[in-house]
């Protein structure tokens, strides 16, 4: 049976698993949908078109599913879409869709986000992301899975974060984050490297992550003299490199930026 709290405001439409608690104070609007395992602290509101999957977690203050930040767009239909196993640290707040999107926000399974991270309009993320206190994502930014973004960095609307990605704190990115790239050092920082103690920490082969690192020294070679898109079209056309998963993802990933273009090293 359902757990609501006395002090609860919960609409009698939305649709609740059996399990699901609600805590005081909190506020669970019309057309929400939430899995077994959901539990609401206390002073949380959800609203709009939010569908939660299952065992999600959300602290007190967090708001999920209010209408887009934006001038143009609040698109009263628009869909905020959760996987399993999240947790929603306290002032979280993630916002539906756009009409100048898709109408889509999607959040996928055993993301993290700490106090006052900020999740936008029309944002997709993967899975195992950890965003730190009061790190934001702008619209549309797309962020692939265990990705880490450190407290008080902000992604620049648009943006692509790649899989393995980390981006430390107090950083601005406003350019696509190649997969198990690494940022540091401030605002409007370039890539510093690699993750590498993300890829030992997820599983990687030694000899892959060796291979890695010498693809992403021919790739981003500042002495090299030939462009960018030479040096990409050499590495693409190289069979056994590309035999290696990491290595074709990169290329995969810089083959196809956002308007934003690639993030290139720090100079």
């Amino acid at each position: 049976m359902v757990k609501i709290h006395p002090t609860a405001v919960v609409d009698s439409q939305a649709e609740l698993a059996d399990d699901v608690e609600i805590g005081p104070y909190c506020t669970v609007g019309a057309h929400v949908k939430m899995g077994a395992g959901c539990r609401l602290i206390s002073h949380v509101v959800v609203d709009g078109y939010t569908t939660m999957g299952e065992r999600n977690t959300v602290y007190p203050f967090a708001t999920l599913g209010m209408l887009a930040q934006h001038k143009r767009s609040n698109a009263p239909d628009a869909l905020l879409i959760i996987g399993n196993d999240n947790t929603f640290r306290e002032h979280v707040t993630a916002h539906v869709g756009s009409e100048v999107d898709n109408k889509i926000t999607r959040i996928g399974d055993r993301n993290l986000f700490l106090v006052a991270s900020h999740i936008a309009h029309d944002c997709i993320l993967g899975n195992d992301i950890v965003m730190s206190n009061n790190a934001t994502l702008a619209g549309h930014v797309q962020v692939g899975n265990n990705v880490t973004i450190g407290g008080l960095s902000a992604v620049l609307q648009f943006t692509r974060i790649g899989d393995g990605a980390m981006i430390g704190g107090m950083c601005g990115v406003t350019r696509d984050l190649i997969p198990y790239g690494i940022v540091m050092g401030g605002a409007r920082s370039g890539v510093a490297g690699l993750n590498l103690i993300g890829l030992q920490r997820m599983g990687f082969e030694k000899s892959r992550i060796l291979e890695l690192q010498k693809a992403y020294k021919t790739l981003f070679s500042k002495e090299a003299d030939n462009t960018f898109a030479d040096r990409l079209s050499e590495l693409s056309s190289h069979a056994e490199m590309m035999a290696n998963p990491l290595i074709a993802k990169l290329v995969d990933f810089v083959s196809h930026p956002s308007k934003n273009n690639i993030l290139q090293p720090e100079e």
